[in-house]
């Protein structure tokens, strides 16, 4: 089974990606609605892949990544998913340790999935 952890502060977002995601088999997702929930989840549980939104409440997407680098733990594949789009917002991500960063209004959960796929283990 491959684990994916989205991150994201709109449900209907989340839902989306989810039950797109989870489509394909083995693939199980889980849905953290801020920052703080994301932490804790990739502090209890091992994921694969976090799919990270950057503004969210409590606890942001670079405050995220910030929190792991500072701590020098290790964290699983990360492609930011935002709506910011300029390159400084992605060389940013990309110094905290994000490995993609996809504009969610250039993609539909399709397109997401194809770009996140190629970051999953083989079965």
């Amino acid at each position: 089974m491959r684990n994916i952890l989205i991150a994201e502060d709109e449900s209907f977002i989340a839902t989306l990606y989810k039950t797109h995601f989870e489509q394909h088999p083995g693939i199980k997702v889980t849905i953290a609605s801020d920052g703080k929930q994301a932490v804790a989840a990739l502090e209890k549980e091992k994921f694969d892949l976090l799919l990270l939104d950057l503004i969210m409440p409590n606890m942001d997407g670079y405050e995220v990544l910030a929190y792991f680098k500072k701590k020098e733990l290790k964290l699983p594949v990360v492609v930011v998913l935002s709506n910011l789009s300029l390159d400084i917002d992605k060389a940013e991500c990309r110094r905290l340790g994000a490995e993609d960063y996809i504009v969610k209004a250039d993609n539909d959960a399709p397109a997401v999935w194809d770009k996140v796929q190629k970051y999953l283990p083989a079965e």
